[in-house]
């Protein structure tokens, strides 16, 4: 157990996910006092001070273990470069590297993004610029600020590289459409996604009768606002266990619309392989879907047999060829390190593989323990494994990049292993325009189908989120209600 005392300030957020980069496991609470008794320092315990003397501001930290003082930190506000014009976002920073300082020599781990525990870094070097910093001054505010490792902001550097084509050419008038299947054959350990395994043909149904009308309302608000489609990305749960009359129906809908040869990007997450045939593919080829996945996780037969899925190494080379033979150019395959039971050896061999195959974009996520997911109810100890994904991670760059891969777009999750990442690499002029839409929040993003998030981009340049229904009663009966918001913010 942990005891955080906190004294001019209510960072409890904060401190809470400053503490989980090193330790998914230990307990907190959250006490607020002004000074520790002898009786407080009992055990592990963290005293985390915000002083305000006029213009000065400064964070501190104190960790104590039985009365004694364990670890010190100190930051004030003129070591803080980007924040210094957002009190708010001063304040909280100075707090959480503090406390992140006097963690980081308790635990005796260096983490690789510092104090960073946000989704989107690259926003801060977007944001940088936007202030008119330049690199070198970016270059401080990652590393001194907030602590990120050298091969990291190279890291950050490549894609922001890629990205900003896009971010220099983004248009405020386009959106991005999201179209959500919440079904699945089976339930992966890892997944907490909203989805539904083995459902009925009639409650499929019932739901794409829904979604249906959802997408033609959605779109007819967008037409009404002038607003430009720029790409579709119909993702799940599992698009593919859809039969090709129910797929045709999706693209009908936007067909009524648009004429589909001319959307930039069309993504189908085809996902699993033994959703997939010959004739399903062909029904996404005539629909002009011109970017699918095909997800194996890991090319070891034992891990997917460990993780539920109900397929092989074999079914995904043969659904990669028959996609292939199909016509697809753009093919992008998914990873996760970290798997129960997998080493940095199990992840060259998977890497390797999938290199070998050359699949235009492929997607490396580090394992993330998510609350609703079954490997997360089933661990009885959630580790970081610092060293472990650091050395995935390496075999992964080491294989892609020597063989013409660059990274194109990143983002972070909660409780990822190794306080990692999730990657995507790209051939060259192969880089997926949603995926680096939706990380940056360049442009509006309106989803449809349920447990799906919308972002409207407001003319403040913020996003404004709506978060559809996640029960198929509710989705289904009151669909209007989603409408009637997405009306009222494209107003």
């Amino acid at each position: 157990m942990l005891k955080f005392y906190l004294k001019g300030h209510n960072f409890e957020y904060e401190s809470r996910n400053a503490l989980r980069v090193f330790d998914l496991n230990l307990h907190y609470a959250v006490e607020y006092c002004d000074k520790l008794s002898d009786t407080d320092k009992e055990g592990l315990s963290l005293m985390s001070i915000l002083k305000e003397e006029d213009d000065k501001i400064s964070g501190e930290a104190y960790l104590y273990e039985n009365g004694a003082l364990l670890h010190h930190a100190v930051f004030r506000r003129e070591e803080i470069l980007l924040e210094s014009g957002n009190e708010k976002k001063l304040k909280k920073t100075l707090v959480v590297k503090a406390i992140h300082n006097v963690l980081k020599k308790y635990y005796n781990v260096e983490p690789d993004y510092g104090i960073l525990t946000g989704v989107r870094v690259i926003k801060i070097m977007i944001t940088a610029k936007n202030n008119l910093k330049n690199d070198d001054e970016i270059n401080s505010i990652l590393k001194s600020t907030y602590e990120v490792k050298d091969d990291k902001i190279k890291l950050l550097w490549d894609i922001l590289k890629i990205e900003g084509r896009y971010i220099s050419s983004q248009n405020i008038s386009n959106y991005n459409l999201y179209i959500g299947i919440p079904f699945c054959p089976s339930k992966c350990s890892y997944c907490s996604f909203t989805s539904f395994v083995n459902t009925k043909e009639d409650k499929i149904n019932i739901y794409l009768k829904t979604l249906i009308y959802e997408i033609e309302k959605t779109i007819e608000l967008a037409m009404k606002k002038d607003m430009n489609l720029n790409t579709v990305y119909i993702g799940g749960g599992t698009p593919s266990v859809l039969n090709e009359d129910q797929i045709d129906s999706i693209f009908s809908a936007i067909g009524r619309y648009y004429d589909l040869t001319k959307i930039k990007e069309i993504t189908f997450e085809a996902g699993r392989p033994d959703t997939l045939s010959r004739e399903k593919l062909e029904c996404l080829k005539r629909n002009y879907v011109n970017r699918i996945s095909i997800n194996p996780q890991t090319m070891n037969e034992k891990t997917l047999n460990l993780v539920g899925r109900s397929h092989t190494v074999e079914d995904i080379i043969q659904k990669y060829r028959l996609s292939r033979e199909a016509g697809f150019n753009s093919i992008n395959m998914d990873v996760i390190l970290g798997l129960p039971g997998e080493d940095e050896t199990d992840v060259k061999n998977t890497i390797t593989e999938i290199v070998k195959l050359r699949p235009e974009n492929i997607t490396v996520h580090s394992l993330a323990y998510k609350k609703k997911s079954e490997l997360t109810r089933e661990t009885r100890e959630m580790s970081k494994d610092y060293d472990l994904i650091s050395k995935m991670h390496e075999v992964v760059n080491e294989e892609c990049q020597s063989s013409g891969y660059a990274p194109y777009y990143m983002y972070r999750q909660k409780n990822i292993k190794g306080n990692s990442e999730n990657i995507g690499f790209t051939l060259s002029e192969k880089e997926c325009i949603y995926n680096m839409v939706i990380i940056e929040e360049l442009e509006t993003i309106l989803a449809c189908g349920l447990g799906a998030s919308s972002k409207i981009l407001q003319n403040n340049g913020r996003h404004e989120p709506i978060r559809n229904f996640k029960s198929l009663e509710e989705y289904n009966g009151r669909i209007n209600e989603i409408i009637n918001k997405k009306m009222e913010l494209l107003s």
